[in-house]
C-alpha cells in the first residue's frame, strides 16, 4: 500500500448524506457551539462588536477559580446560553456565561489503580455538547453523558478495551451526526490505537475502528487492518501495542457525513525497532475519513510514513471552503507536528499543498506526485546521534490553530524546536503500562543547553544547538506562505525547561487572540501582527480562548492555569486554575500573589543523603527507565523539591496510588518496593548536590542532564 494524495485501496467514497446536528442548529452565531466553535473547527467567531477601534477598552468581567493543581487546556463553549468546559480528569464545571456563577459541576470517581497516560496531570480538552447533553470523557477511559441542566448522568460506557494496557482519554469527544466518537491516549506506552461511536442518545457502540493492526496471526478487526498489515514487517512489535492513538485532533463534516480523525505516532519511536525491515506502517501519522454511519475508512493520507521521530498527525484539523487555481475547494486542513502544513480536498483525500510552516531538516519537501515527504537523511539516527528539527515536541503541540475566513490566513502558534535523537544498544524490551519510545533523546532548552533525557553516559555531541523560540505566525493557505509572524519567545529564566505557545482564536473583526505561559492575555491585527492589547492576567494560558455573546454583549473567555509544572513556564503564580472572562468596559484582572520558587518548597535542607552508590545508580536508571519522561521534562513537578512530608508519602504514591487524583499513577505492576527505595534514594542524592535556589528554581533536574 503506498501513501497517495489519494489512497487507492479500494475504499471508495460513498454518497454524502446530510446529517443535521440539532444543538448546532438552535445555537447561532452567538454561540461558541464546539471546541473550535462550529463543526468545521476552525477556532473563529463571526462577531464583531469587539474590534480593532475599541479593542484597548477590553478588560476583566468575571472569573471562576478551579482549585486544582493541573493543566488547563480546554476552549469552554457556550449553548443555550450555559458556559460548559472541563478540567482535571475530566471535570465538567457548568457556569453562568454572565456573572461566572456555578450552575453544577461534575466529578467522575477515577479508580485509584488507574495506570494510564497520565504524566500530564489528568489533561482534558474539553466537552461536547448536543441535544440536551454534555459528553466529556474522563482519563480513566470512561465517556459519560451528562444532562446538560444538572450534570446527572445519562449513560457512561468504558471506552478501554484492554485494561491490561496503559490506555486513557485527553482528548475532547466529537458530536458527528447521531454519534459522538472519541478516541485514546497512549502511544508512548503500550496502547494500541482505536476511535470509537457511540449512540448520543443510548451510547451504544455503533462501530470501532483501529488506527493500526493487531498480530496477522490473530485476524483483523476490520478489513482495512488486512492492508494495513502490508506495510508492516512481518517482525513488528505487536506486543507493544504500536501506537497510532487518536488522542485529540478529529473534525466532523455534516454535508459528506465523514469524521476526519488525527493519528499518532508508533510505539517504540524507532522504526528500525517497532517494525524491521520496514514498510509505511499505515495508520500511523494519519489523517483518516471515515464515513460516520458505517465507520468504514474512505480515504487516508499518511503525513510521515514510518514516523520515526514522533510526529504525531493528531494536532486540531480545520474544514474550509478555499478557491485554489480558480477552482472552489472543499478541504481539510492541518499543520500537525512534522512542519508542513497540508492542504487537502476532504472529499476525495487528493494533497493540494504541502509546504513547510517552520524551520524542517528532517525532509526537503513533499512529492506532490505521490504525496510523500522526500527525507534527507539527515535525520536517520540509525548508525549515529542526529539533531533532528523539529523535535519531538513538534513544530506544533495540541494548541489549536484559528482560520479566519475573513482575512484568508490561518493563525498557527508555532514551535520551533530542535532535538538530538540515538538509537538504543540494548535489545529492546517491552515494559507493560510503561514507557516504550525504544530511542535515546535530549531536547534542546530555551538556553540554549541539552535535556538529556535519555542518551547514553558521556555522549557528546559537537552540533551547535539552536535554542527553541516560539510564533504566531499567519499562513496563507492558498500560497503557503507567512503573512506575517510575531515572535512571542519571551525572555525564560535560566534553566526553564519547555515553553509552549498558547492556542488561538480569531474573529469577523479581524482580531487574533492568544494566552501566554507567562500570564498575560494579547490581541493582534488579523492583518498585519501589530500588537492592539496585553492584558496582565497574572495565570499562565496555554488553552485557546473564545467568545460568545449575551444580551448584547460580547465577551471573550479562556480557561489559564498550568497547575505544577514550573518547566513549561517562568511564571510566578499560583498554580490554581480559573475561567477568567472579558468584556469591553472591563477593568483589571484580580491579580494572585507570587509564589516561592525556592526548593525545598517550605525551606526545609535537603533530606540526608544516605543512599549507596549502588542503590543511587540504580534508582538513576529506574528514574530514567520509568519517572525522567514526566518528571525530567516539565510536565510533572521536579521531584527533587520534595519536602520530608512528601518523601514520609513516598511508597504509598509509587505503590500505592495515594496522588493518582493529581495525575501520579500507580507503578505497583512495573517496579518493585526495593526499586523505589533506589528511585527515591537518587532523588535525594540529586537534591543533595543543589547548591543555590537561584541555581533550581524553574530548572531541569540536574541528575538527568
Amino acid at each position: 500500500m503506498r501513501n497517495l494524495p489519494c489512497s487507492r485501496a479500494g475504499w471508495l467514497l460513498a454518497a454524502a448524506t446530510l446529517v443535521t446536528n440539532v444543538s448546532l442548529a438552535q445555537s447561532g452565531d452567538e454561540a461558541w457551539q464546539t471546541g473550535g466553535n462550529n463543526w468545521r473547527q476552525n477556532y473563529f467567531s463571526p462577531l464583531k462588536d469587539i474590534d480593532p477601534s475599541n479593542v484597548d477598552q477590553l478588560g476583566f468581567a468575571w472569573q471562576y477559580d478551579i482549585d486544582f493543581d493541573s493543566m488547563l487546556e480546554a476552549t469552554p463553549v457556550v449553548v443555550d446560553g450555559t458556559l460548559y468546559t472541563s478540567g482535571s480528569g475530566g471535570i465538567v464545571y457548568a457556569l453562568d456565561p454572565v456573572t461566572g456563577k456555578q450552575r453544577w459541576k461534575f466529578e467522575p470517581k477515577i479508580d485509584p489503580s488507574f495506570n494510564g497516560e497520565v504524566g500530564y496531570g489528568l489533561t482534558n480538552r474539553g466537552v461536547a455538547v448536543a441535544n440536551g447533553k454534555v459528553y466529556v470523557g474522563a482519563i480513566d477511559g470512561w465517556l459519560y453523558a451528562l444532562n446538560a441542566t444538572n450534570g446527572s448522568v445519562a449513560w457512561k460506557v468504558d471506552t478501554i478495551n484492554d485494561r491490561n494496557r496503559a490506555y486513557s482519554i485527553t482528548g475532547a469527544p466529537y458530536i458527528a451526526g447521531k454519534r459522538v466518537v472519541i478516541g485514546n491516549a497512549g502511544s508512548e506506552l503500550d496502547a494500541r490505537g482505536y476511535v470509537t461511536a457511540y449512540d448520543l442518545e443510548t451510547g451504544k457502540q455503533a462501530w470501532r475502528f483501529f488506527t493500526v493492526p493487531g498480530d496477522p496471526k490473530k485476524g483483523f478487526e476490520h478489513p482495512e487492518l488486512k492492508e494495513a498489515a502490508k506495510t508492516w514487517s512481518k517482525d513488528s512489535r505487536w506486543d507493544v501495542g504500536l501506537g497510532g492513538t487518536a488522542w485529540d485532533g478529529m473534525a466532523y463534516d455534516p454535508e459528506l457525513n465523514i469524521i476526519y480523525v488525527g493519528t499518532g505516532n508508533g510505539a517504540p519511536w524507532d522504526r528500525n525497532v517497532r517494525s524491521p525491515g520496514g514498510g509505511d506502517n499505515l495508520f500511523l501519522s494519519c489523517i483518516l475519513a471515515i464515513n460516520v454511519d458505517t465507520g468504514r475508512l474512505l480515504w487516508h493520507y499518511q503525513t510521515t510514513p514510518r514516523d520515526t521521530w514522533d510526529y504525531t498527525a493528531t494536532q486540531k484539523m480545520v474544514l474550509a471552503d478555499i478557491t485554489i487555481d480558480s477552482r472552489p475547494r472543499k478541504v481539510v486542513m492541518q499543520a500537525p507536528k512534522n512542519g508542513f502544513f497540508y492542504v487537502l480536498d476532504r472529499q476525495t483525500g487528493e494533497l493540494l499543498s504541502a509546504k513547510p510552516y517552520t524551520k524542517v531538516t528532517w525532509a526537503s519537501g513533499i512529492d506532490m506526485k505521490t504525496g510523500r515527504p522526500i527525507e534527507t537523511g539527515s535525520a536517520d539516527y540509525t548508525n549515529q546521534p542526529r539533531l533532528v528539527t523539529p523535535g519531538p515536541n513538534g513544530a506544533r503541540a495540541w494548541q489549536p490553530m484559528s482560520y479566519n475566513s475573513v482575512t484568508g490566513l490561518v493563525y498557527i502558534p508555532v514551535f520551533d524546536t530542535t532535538a538530538v535523537f540515538a538509537t538504543v544498544a540494548e535489545k529492546f524490551q517491552y515494559k507493560k503500562k510503561n514507557f516504550n519510545e525504544g530511542v535515546h533523546r535530549a531536547v534542546v532548552l530555551p538556553d540554549g543547553e541539552l535535556l538529556v533525557l535519555s542518551l547514553p553516559e558521556g555522549l557528546k555531541f559537537d552540533q551547535p544547538l539552536p535554542r527553541p523560540k516560539m510564533f504566531l505566525r499567519a499562513w496563507d493557505p492558498v500560497t503557503q506562505k507567512a503573512a506575517w509572524e510575531v515572535d512571542i519567545t519571551g525572555t525564560p529564566e535560566k534553566g526553564a525547561m519547555i515553553r509552549r505557545p498558547g492556542g488561538v482564536m480569531s474573529t469577523a473583526s479581524e482580531l487574533v487572540f492568544q494566552g501566554d505561559l507567562d500570564g498575560h492575555f494579547k490581541v493582534f491585527h488579523g492583518r498585519t501582527g501589530a500588537q492592539l492589547r496585553d492584558i496582565n492576567v497574572g495565570t499562565s494560558i496555554m488553552a485557546a480562548p473564545m467568545t460568545y455573546k449575551i444580551d448584547g454583549v460580547q465577551y471573550v473567555a479562556v480557561m489559564a492555569g498550568i497547575g505544577a509544572y514550573p518547566g513549561y513556564a517562568d511564571y510566578h503564580y499560583g498554580n490554581k486554575g480559573r475561567v477568567v472572562a472579558f468584556k469591553l468596559g472591563g477593568g483589571d484582572v484580580p491579580q494572585r500573589p507570587l509564589v516561592s520558587q525556592v526548593a525545598p518548597p517550605s525551606g526545609e535542607p535537603p533530606l540526608p543523603d544516605t543512599g549507596t552508590p549502588e542503590q543511587i545508580a540504580s534508582g538513576k536508571a529506574l528514574f530514567a527507565q520509568h519517572c525522567a519522561m514526566c518528571h525530567a521534562n516539565g510536565r510533572a513537578p521536579d521531584l527533587t523539591r520534595s519536602n520530608a512530608a512528601t518523601h514520609a508519602e513516598f511508597k504509598d504514591i509509587v505503590l500505592k496510588g495515594g496522588r493518582s487524583a493529581k495525575g501520579m499513577p500507580n507503578f505497583a505492576e512495573v517496579i518493585s518496593e526495593k526499586d523505589a527505595q533506589a528511585i527515591q534514594a537518587f532523588i535525594i542524592h540529586a537534591a543533595a548536590k543543589q547548591t543555590s535556589a537561584s541555581t533550581t528554581a524553574n530548572g531541569p533536574n540536574p541528575a538527568v542532564k
